[in-house]
């Protein structure tokens, strides 16, 4: 499960991250990884480049580099997302 499914979407859509396609990708990708690692995604264990490093570490073996290196792609968005809501919760 990725927790603000749905928020992610329309920050990548508003964000210009990629075409509609590859939005949907991303999406994918995060479900994907959710799904190895056996763990749902949020802001709990997705909120910085540690984060990822830790997550890349557990599809290692399960995934190619090249697969991981697309799913690092995807981790990053939702970290970036993340950090945006954190922003916007501050200063309201």
């Amino acid at each position: 499960m990725i927790k603000h499914e749905q928020k992610f979407l329309e920050w990548i859509e508003k964000n210009k991250i990629g075409s509609s396609d590859q939005n949907a990708t991303a999406l994918k990708s995060l479900k994907s990884v959710s799904i190895l690692i056996g763990d749902n995604l949020s802001e709990k264990n997705l909120f910085d480049e540690k984060c990822i490093e830790n997550i890349s570490k557990k599809l290692r073996g399960l995934r190619s580099e090249k697969s991981i290196l697309n799913h690092q792609f995807a981790l990053r968005q939702y970290v970036r997302m993340i950090e945006d809501l954190k922003k916007q919760i501050v200063l309201k």
